[in-house]
């Protein structure tokens, strides 16, 4: 299956921007989403990190899931956020 390089670029943009929305609308939100124990979450950056892990994986929900899995696995206190950003991390680095 084709993807144009815009319609790549254009979603990794949607993404970007709304990371950056997320981030400036609830500062308090993301201060403590890294602390084991932390009841808040920011639905927009979590869904955000999701499309991120999404384009990375091709759109194959059920490795997204396993990879956020192992993540839990390693850390499992931490908040969802946390467990993404860490998939994120350690797709990127496995990926170079």
């Amino acid at each position: 299956m084709y993807i144009p390089p815009f319609a790549i670029f254009a979603a990794v943009a949607v993404v970007v921007i709304l990371v950056y929305i997320a981030l400036r609308q609830r500062p308090s939100a993301t201060k403590h989403a890294g602390k084991p124990g932390s009841k808040v979450a920011n639905p927009v950056v979590i869904e955000s990190l999701r499309q991120n892990l999404r384009l990375k994986t091709g759109y194959n929900e059920p490795l997204i899931d396993r990879l956020v899995q192992f993540e839990r696995e390693r850390l499992p206190n931490a908040p969802l956020q946390t467990l993404m950003e860490s998939a994120i991390e350690r797709w990127e680095r496995d990926n170079r």
